[in-house]
């Protein structure tokens, strides 16, 4: 029989043909080896919910799906609209849910600053650029992170920086670190040492990432995401006072990612007890929001907004959707917006729900494109004439959806909102960067690191890859992120062994000089490194 979609079958971690099916209220992937029999994997614990993503976006499941999951070799140009970077896999901490670790992957992987400049020169050529994250292992153990944010911004790229936020909690060094004006996508599980205790095994990092807060809301001028790990029995009662927290730090904070708990550690090392999905996770946040008015949609839904968005910026991909998924099934999200004393549901504000909300303006955008299509954003005239299009379209409408009076409240608060401040008061007696608070928060739920539960027809289309250079030939190449981690080991490796790995000793030898673009043999047998240190 022709297989109508792929798998990753569980054992041995071939391409196979997989189904969906659903089985007591979950939603099951199954997949048919040749080799090691059926397996299956738990999707959702929730199909209904599951299945109501698909409905609301109207997919029909492709009849053949062309991707074949073979992602080293594949050539789909994926236009990204964000690209990970893996810069170390060494760490200040040593979770035992975390897979990215030397100690895991069995080798160190610490490149030099010119493995960083080859890849973003060729990043910079994708257009529009994708945001750039920079992953790891942890970022900020390196000493030369600064360099390497300082050669993607040479290159018109704009980095972002995942980070645990344990050395954050050096006042210095954060102080620094923010001189260089990058957002931090910060890893905070919420505000109870219980959960690193039994998440992390690391009671103490809880201290630390709240000094690191304190840090950048005194040091940095931009907001940054909170990315939480969000596991059944582990934190999920905790949900609602992180809520609070990013509501009591709405200046500073502007978006939250949760990513299910996944169970990716090795046999005997962590017992989870029970599996999360995005579903669950989705859930546990509803639950967390008072009046029952969160919803859910699929963040893929956004994308209607790429054309309008290119009259009014340069840039019309998101900064703000972590990956954006084009697939009912990947990233979802949800808009909390204050009300002066907590985050309440996107539904309180609006006449009519918020996923009737959503397929309504998607229906509008796509009406508007043919017309769009014939003006070209980048020329005065054409485009003074589209924006004038897209608000008069889109303006009452708009209008006739939101409740106004719940959303601005008093009128007089309202214009002090606008042009007010905000400047915390430090124990030291020193103030914050003056911020103007946020009223919405942006929460999304993201699939990651799930081979279980892939499939190829989520990945045919995606737009968060990791990018590589292919130790073999040269060449930069790019992973769908839900994928990486099949490769992700013996090429990191390769590029290891090809660069040499910086910090080990006073100076690092180089094993083998990069060929250049042409092909030409390299120069130089050893190349003799000395480690930056940070400033």
């Amino acid at each position: 029989m022709e297989d109508v979609n792929l798998g990753l079958c569980n054992k041995c971690r071939a391409r196979v043909p997989s189904e969906f099916f659903a089985r007591d209220g979950q939603m099951w992937i199954r997949k048919a080896c040749p080799n090691c029999g059926t397996t299956e994997s738990m999707v959702s614990s929730r199909a209904g919910a599951w299945q109501s993503k698909r409905d609301l976006w109207q997919y029909a499941p492709i009849r053949r799906v062309a991707c074949r999951m073979n992602c080293d070799r594949c050539e789909i140009d994926h236009q990204p609209n964000i690209v990970f970077v893996d810069v170390t896999n060494r760490c200040n901490m040593n979770c035992p849910i975390c897979i990215a670790t030397v100690k895991n992957m069995g080798f160190d992987f610490n490149p030099p600053v010119a493995y960083f400049d080859r890849l973003f020169a060729d990043i910079s050529r994708l257009e529009p650029k994708p945001v750039l994250l920079f992953f790891g292992g942890e970022p900020t153990v390196r000493d030369d992170l600064l360099e390497i944010i300082a050669i993607a911004k040479k290159h018109g790229l704009r980095p972002h920086v995942v980070t645990n936020g344990v050395r954050l909690a050096n006042e210095e060094y954060c102080r620094t670190l923010c001189q260089a004006q990058v957002p931090f996508r910060f890893a905070f599980d919420g505000r109870n040492p219980e959960i690193y205790e039994r998440l992390r095994r690391n009671r103490p990092a809880y201290e630390k990432k709240m000094r690191a807060l304190a840090n950048l809301s005194k040091y940095s001028r931009r907001r940054h995401t909170i990315m939480a790990t969000v596991g059944r029995g582990f934190n999920d009662r905790d949900i609602a006072d992180l809520l609070q927290f990013c509501h009591e730090n709405r200046d500073l904070i502007s978006d939250v990612g949760m990513i299910p708990l996944t169970e990716n550690w090795e046999p005997g090392t962590f017992d989870a007890g029970v599996h999360t999905t995005m579903e669950d996770v989705e859930e546990i946040v509803k639950q967390s929001i008072p009046g029952e008015q969160v919803e859910f949609i699929p963040a893929g839904l956004s994308l209607v907004l790429k054309k309008p968005r290119s009259f009014f910026r340069k840039n019309p991909r998101s900064e703000v959707l972590l990956l954006a998924g084009v697939h009912p099934n990947c990233e979802s999200m949800t808009l909390l917006i204050s009300d002066g004393r907590s985050y309440r549901g996107i539904n309180h504000y609006l006449r009519r729900p918020f996923h009737q909300v959503a397929v309504e303006l998607a229906a509008l955008c796509n009406r508007l494109e043919p017309r769009l299509d014939r003006l070209d954003p980048k020329r005065s005239l054409p485009r003074l004439f589209g924006q004038a299009l897209i608000l008069c379209t889109l303006l009452p409408w708009v209008l006739a959806r939101i409740r106004f009076g719940r959303l601005i409240g008093n009128p007089l608060s309202a214009i002090g909102r606008l042009f007010s401040g905000r400047s915390n008061r430090l124990p030291d007696g020193r103030k914050a960067i003056p911020r103007r608070r946020r009223r919405m928060l942006r929460v999304a739920v993201l699939p990651f690191e799930e081979e279980h539960s892939i499939d190829a027809a989520r990945l045919e289309n995606c737009k968060g890859v990791f990018a590589y250079e292919d130790p073999e030939d040269g060449r930069v190449k790019y992973i769908p992120a839900c994928l990486w981690y099949p490769y992700r080991n013996p090429i990191l490796e390769r590029i290891s062994k090809k660069y040499g790995v910086v910090g080990k000793g006073n100076e690092t030898t180089v094993l083998h000089r990069p060929r250049d673009r042409r092909g030409g043999n390299p120069t130089l047998e050893h190349l003799t490194v000395k480690p930056i240190a940070c400033r």
